[in-house]
C-alpha cells in the first residue's frame, strides 16, 4: 500500500520547491473535499491553536492516518465550503506556481508552442462567474494543459527528469498513488452517491489538472533561475523597481505599482487602501512630531494650498496615524539557502491635514513622518515632504510598518479570529433558531480557513514568519492581542463605534474617506436587515429575555469555557434582554465576516506589489532627513518579492458567494421574511449604485472596489 505523502512540507515555505508546494497544497484540498464528506468531527472549542484564544477544534482522521500515513484533518459538518470554492482556490493556486515559474525563468517558459496568458479561460481573478462557468472553465483548462503535456520541450525536460528520480520522489507518481489510496477509503455508498452527480466529471477533471500541474512543478523547480533563454533577467544584488514589475507574468501588476511614489497617493491608502482603519483625528500636541508653524505652511503650500499650522488644529484638520500598538514586535530575521538577512520592523507616527473648507480641493495631504532614532531611544527622527530622497523611504517605512498592522491586526485579529469564537455555539443552537440560521451562512468556509491560518500561515518557517518583519512568535502574540482588544470589548466594536471611537465620522472635516462612507452604506443595510428579521421572531424585549437557547449562546460565548468575550449582552455578562442589544450584536458579526473582511482581504491584490507594500524592510530606517540613499535598497529580495506576490494572490483572488444572496434552503418559505430579505438585497444594490457613482468623483484619487457588495462574500472563506 502506498503511502500518502501530499501534506508533507505544506507547513514550510521552501524557496526551491515553491511550485512543487502549491501543486500539493492544491491535491490536499482536492483530497480534504472527498473525504470531508464522510465522519464529520464534533463542534467544540480548541485554546491551544493561538493560545488563549478560542477556536474551533479539528482533529485529524486517526484511523485513515494509521492506514496511510496522511495528515487529514476531519473538519466538523458543513464547514467545508461547496465545490465552486474548491474549483476557485486550485485554479488561483495552478495561476500562481505558473506565474511564478515564468517570471523567474524557468523551465516552462522553453515551451513555444502554447501562448501562457491564454492557459486560464478567465481573467485575473475568478470572482464573478457562475457554477455552471466554472465548470466549463475546469474542462477548458484540463485541454489546455493536456496541451501543454504534449509540447516537444516540456516532454523533453520531463524525461529527462524522470530519469533522476526515483518512484518515491516523483511528485506526479506520489499524487497519483495518493488519490487512487484516498478513494480506496471511501465506503462504496459514497462513491457511488459522488458518481450520481455533476461533482464527479469535476473532481476527475480537477485531479486531473493536479496531476498536469505536478509534472510542470517538477520541471518548473528542477530549472528555476536558469540563465538559458533568459525572458526575463533579475539583478538579485541591486533589483530595479522594473525588477519588481517583471514578475508579474499571467497576473496583472497592481495599480498601484504606477503611482505609490505620490505623495497625495500615499495619504489617500490611509482612507481607501488595505487598512484603513488606523488614521484619528489629532487632538493634543504630540512631542514627536515637533512641526513647526513655517514647515507647515511650506508643506501646505507644496501641495497647493495656502494654510497655517494655528488654523488647522483650531479647525480640528489634522489627522494622525500611530502604529505604537505594534511597540512590542522585535525585529525578525529571513534565513534562506544558509544565508541569514536581518530585517527592521519600526513604529512611525505618520501626520497627515486636510485643507481649509474653502480651498479648491480638499485631499488629504502629508506633514510629516516620525520614528525613534533607535528602538530604545527617547529621541525621535522627522522627516517632511520638504526633503529629498530619504522622504521617500519614510513613506515606505510607513508602507511596511501599515502593511504589517494590517496582516496581524486588521486583517488576521480582528475579522478571522474575532469571528472563530461564534462558530462553536451557534452550531449548538436548535437547527430552526433563528439565531443559528440567520448566522450559519456568514460562517462558511471560516473553520477551514484558520485552521489553515494557524497550521500554514502563522506557522514557524510559514509565510508570515518569512515574509514579515517581526519574529513569528512576536507576530502570533500581536495577532492574540489584537483578537482580545476586541473581543474584551465587544459592545464597542460595531463599525459605526469603531468610527466614532477614532473621531472620524464629521464629513465637514474629513470629506474625502472612502471606507468610512461605503462602510456605512453596507452597515445600514445589515443592520435593517437583521432588525426587520429578528422582528419577525421576536414581538417584544421579553420575548428576547425569555429565550433559553438564545441565554445558553451568550453564557457559553462569554464563558471560560466558552467563546471567551468579555463586556458582551445587555449586561455586559452574555445576558440578552432587548432586541436593540441583539441586532447589533448579529450585525456586528455579519459585517465583521463580510464586508470588513472584504475591506482587508481583497486588497491584498494591491499588497502584492512589494516596492509599494514592503512586509519587511532590510536595512535600518535613515536617521538622517538628508540622507541620499534610494529606499529601494531596503526593499525585500526578488525571491521574497516572488513569495509575497504568491501569498497575497491566493488571499486576495478568490470570491466565493456573495452578501445578501443566501441559498434558497437558508430560510423558512416566509413571506414577510422573504420581503425582509428582498429590501436587503434592494439596500446592498442601492449602495453598489452609489458607490459606483462615488468612484467616478475626482476626489477619489483611485476607486475604491472592496466594499462594492457585488465583491463581499458572505463569510471569511479565503
Amino acid at each position: 500500500m502506498s503511502q500518502i505523502q501530499l501534506a508533507s512540507s505544506l507547513s514550510k515555505n521552501s524557496e526551491k520547491n515553491t511550485a512543487r508546494n502549491l501543486v500539493k497544497l492544491a491535491a490536499f484540498l482536492v483530497v480534504l473535499y472527498i473525504i470531508e464528506r464522510d465522519s464529520p468531527a464534533e463542534y467544540e472549542y480548541n485554546y491551544s491553536y493561538l493560545n488563549p484564544l478560542a477556536m474551533t477544534n479539528v482533529p485529524r482522521y486517526k484511523i485513515i492516518e494509521k492506514i496511510v500515513g496522511f495528515p487529514v484533518i476531519q473538519l466538523p459538518k458543513g464547514t467545508f465550503p461547496t465545490l465552486q470554492w474548491l474549483i476557485k482556490v486550485v485554479l488561483s493556486l495552478l495561476k500562481i506556481f505558473i506565474n511564478s515559474s515564468l517570471s523567474q525563468n524557468s523551465g516552462l517558459s522553453k515551451a513555444k508552442s502554447f501562448e501562457w496568458t491564454k492557459l486560464f479561460p478567465i481573467s485575473n481573478d475568478f470572482g464573478d462567474i457562475s457554477e455552471e462557468s466554472l465548470k466549463d472553465v475546469v474542462e477548458q483548462l484540463h485541454l489546455n494543459l493536456e496541451k501543454i503535456d504534449k509540447d516537444p520541450e516540456i516532454e523533453r525536460q520531463w524525461q529527462e527528469l524522470s530519469q533522476q528520480k526515483s518512484a518515491e520522489e516523483n511528485l506526479v507518481q506520489i499524487i497519483d498513488n495518493d488519490f487512487k489510496e484516498i478513494q480506496s477509503q471511501i465506503p462504496q455508498e459514497k462513491i457511488d452517491e459522488l458518481a450520481s452527480t455533476a461533482e464527479k466529471t469535476v473532481l476527475d477533471n480537477l485531479q486531473k489538472i493536479v496531476k498536469y500541474s505536478a509534472k510542470l512543478a517538477e520541471i518548473a523547480d528542477a530549472n528555476k533561475f536558469s540563465t538559458s533563454d533568459s525572458s526575463v533577467e533579475f539583478s538579485p544584488q541591486s533589483p530595479t523597481l522594473d525588477d519588481y514589475d517583471q514578475q508579474f507574468t499571467i497576473i496583472r501588476k497592481p495599480a498601484i505599482a504606477y503611482n505609490f511614489q505620490q505623495d497625495l497617493i500615499f495619504a489617500y491608502l490611509q482612507v481607501a487602501g488595505p487598512n484603513p482603519m488606523v488614521i484619528e483625528q489629532f487632538q493634543v500636541s504630540d512631542s514627536r512630531l515637533p512641526v513647526t508653524p513655517e514647515q507647515y505652511s511650506q508643506i501646505a503650500a507644496k501641495f497647493g494650498f495656502a494654510d497655517s499650522l494655528e488654523a488647522a488644529i483650531a479647525d480640528d484638520r489634522l489627522y494622525v496615524a500611530d502604529y505604537a500598538l505594534l511597540n512590542s514586535l522585535v525585529n525578525g530575521s529571513f534565513i534562506s539557502q544558509e544565508l541569514e538577512q536581518q530585517k527592521y520592523i519600526a513604529t512611525p507616527v505618520a501626520l497627515f491635514a486636510v485643507p481649509p473648507a474653502d480651498s479648491w480641493s480638499r485631499p488629504l495631504f502629508p506633514v510629516a513622518i516620525s520614528y525613534q532614532r533607535t528602538a530604545i531611544s527617547t529621541e525621535w527622527v522627522l522627516f517632511t515632504p520638504l526633503d529629498g530622497e530619504s522622504w521617500m523611504t519614510a513613506k515606505n517605512i510607513v508602507q511596511m510598518t501599515d502593511s504589517n498592522y494590517h496582516e496581524l491586526i486588521s486583517h488576521l485579529g480582528r475579522t478571522h479570529l474575532v469571528v472563530e469564537p461564534f462558530i462553536v455555539p451557534t452550531n449548538y443552537l436548535p437547527e430552526d433558531h433563528c439565531v443559528r440560521k440567520l448566522l450559519v451562512p456568514h460562517f462558511e468556509g471560516t473553520v477551514l480557513i484558520n485552521y489553515g491560518a494557524h497550521a500554514i500561515l502563522v506557522a514557524p518557517g510559514g509565510s508570515v514568519d518569512s515574509l514579515l518583519a517581526s519574529s513569528v512568535g512576536g507576530d502570533q502574540a500581536m495577532a492574540a492581542k489584537a483578537t482580545q482588544s476586541y473581543l474584551f470589548n465587544f459592545n464597542e466594536i460595531s463599525f459605526p463605534q469603531t468610527l466614532a471611537n477614532r473621531r472620524v465620522t464629521d464629513v465637514s472635516k474629513l470629506p474625502t474617506y472612502p471606507y468610512r462612507d461605503d462602510g456605512l452604506l453596507i452597515w445600514n443595510a445589515i443592520e435593517i436587515w437583521v432588525r426587520d428579521y429578528f422582528s419577525i421572531y421576536y414581538s417584544n424585549d421579553s420575548a428576547v429575555k425569555n429565550d433559553t437557547d438564545l441565554q445558553t449562546w451568550g453564557s457559553t460565548l462569554v464563558s471560560l469555557q466558552g467563546g471567551r468575550l468579555q463586556n458582551f449582552g445587555d449586561d455586559g455578562q452574555g445576558k440578552f434582554n432587548t432586541i436593540n442589544c441583539l441586532v447589533k450584536t448579529i450585525s456586528t458579526v455579519i459585517f465583521t465576516a463580510s464586508a470588513q473582511h472584504a475591506a482587508v482581504n481583497f486588497s491584498q491584490q494591491e499588497m502584492m506589489y512589494t516596492p509599494a507594500f514592503p512586509l519587511a524592510r532590510y536595512l535600518p530606517a535613515p536617521i538622517n532627513p538628508q540622507d541620499p540613499e534610494s529606499f529601494i535598497k531596503g526593499l525585500p529580495s526578488l525571491s521574497q518579492a516572488q513569495s509575497q506576490i504568491d501569498t497575497l494572490y491566493l488571499l486576495g483572488s478568490v470570491y466565493y458567494t456573495q452578501l445578501g444572496k443566501y441559498s434558497p434552503s437558508a430560510f423558512p418559505n416566509n413571506n414577510q421574511l422573504q420581503a425582509a430579505l428582498k429590501k436587503f438585497q434592494d439596500n446592498l444594490q442601492a449602495a453598489e449604485t452609489t458607490i459606483k457613482e462615488r468612484n467616478r468623483n475626482p476626489d477619489r484619487l483611485m476607486p475604491y472596489e472592496f466594499l462594492l457588495p457585488s465583491q463581499i462574500p458572505q463569510s471569511i472563506n479565503i
